[in-house]
């Protein structure tokens, strides 16, 4: 009986990563998540160069905003991502295919949702650095860093061009072949960076960089993981334009949530109820901690990632037991 469990947990656990591997290659080979992605590097590669008038605030400033187009932008990927996966396969009927087979239904959705995640932490990954690396070249006021600014523009034609040749020598996909150069080219400017002052001179890694960027962004990156979680769990019932929609509202209630609910909760049950379930996302945005050079203590991050872990479990509940329910086409 023993053998038996473990064979079947084995066998759960290998359909776990071949779907959630096939739904992350999937996804990261749609035009739209390159699109979004390339959007949202070469955005905060740009904003160094274009702003202005900011009174020595130009770092804040540009960790401000690459920190906002993170959240957004992985909010867009999240939404479509969800959609694209589990409602473009409800419908055309690919999941139906997928769970004729010995695919239990929680464990399809788990695994599809858990790809998206991968993609997500890929997309991540590649706005922290590139968040680190703009935060140096304007790291002193009324002055850019050359090379810093240079080497992170460099990165996406330069991508799209091996991407490209690789496509006509191979045959192998564009989209998904020029999101890995781009993400690997940024780590490699976030290196070489790491160990080049603004003269090319040899200094010690990360000397130059304000490393407290990364944790930030680490929390931003959960807080697009709480999206995705409520995005997959509405993708079971709604399209594209209806999930995303309901997710950006959820996230302007969530960054109001102390404002609108929070005043209230001690002599309102209904805003006491509101405030408990819609996702506070001040927990995740610490940019005020960011101004004014304080140190984000790793007790808050993993108190907030026990938070996150917690929202994310009761919204993939929810979506579970929705997606029990449907039926196939």
């Amino acid at each position: 009986m023993n053998k038996a469990n473990e064979v079947s947990a084995l066998n759960t656990a290998r359909q776990i990563l071949n779907i959630s591997r096939l739904t992350m290659l999937e996804v990261i080979r749609q035009p739209i998540s390159l699109l979004l992605f390339t959007f949202c590097l070469l955005f905060c590669a740009a904003l160094p160069l274009v702003v202005s008038h900011t009174l020595g605030e130009t770092q804040n400033l540009v960790i401000d905003s690459a920190l906002a187009m993170h959240f957004a932008t992985g909010l867009l990927l999240g939404g479509y991502a969800a959609c694209s996966t589990l409602t473009r396969e409800l419908r055309s009927g690919t999941a139906a295919g997928i769970l004729s087979k010995p695919v239990w239904r929680p464990v399809f959705f788990i695994s599809k949702f858990l790809g998206i995640v991968y993609v997500l932490l890929l997309f991540s990954f590649g706005a922290a650095l590139t968040a680190v690396v703009c935060a140096r070249t304007v790291a002193e006021p009324f002055w850019i860093d050359k090379l810093s600014a240079i080497s992170l523009l460099a990165v996406f034609p330069l991508a799209y061009l091996i991407a490209g040749f690789i496509n006509f020598k191979t045959r192998r996909p564009f989209a998904s072949n020029a999101f890995a150069w781009v993400l690997i080219l940024t780590a490699v400017v976030f290196v070489l960076n790491g160990f080049l002052g603004p003269e090319l001179e040899p200094t010690a890694f990360a000397a130059k960089y304000r490393l407290a960027v990364l944790p930030a962004s680490l929390l931003v990156t959960i807080a697009t993981i709480v999206l995705c979680s409520i995005a997959a769990s509405l993708a079971t019932r709604f399209e594209t334009i209806p999930t995303i929609s309901i997710c950006a509202t959820i996230l302007l209630l969530g960054l109001m949530s102390d404002y609108i609910f929070g005043r209230f909760a001690d002599s309102n049950i209904l805003a006491a109820f509101c405030y408990r379930v819609v996702p506070n996302w001040q927990h995740f945005w610490v940019v005020d901690a960011l101004r004014n050079d304080l140190v984000i203590p790793a007790a808050y991050i993993l108190q907030t990632c026990a938070y996150a872990f917690l929202y994310i479990c009761g919204c993939l509940l929810l979506g579970i037991n929705a997606f029990k329910s449907i039926e196939m086409e």
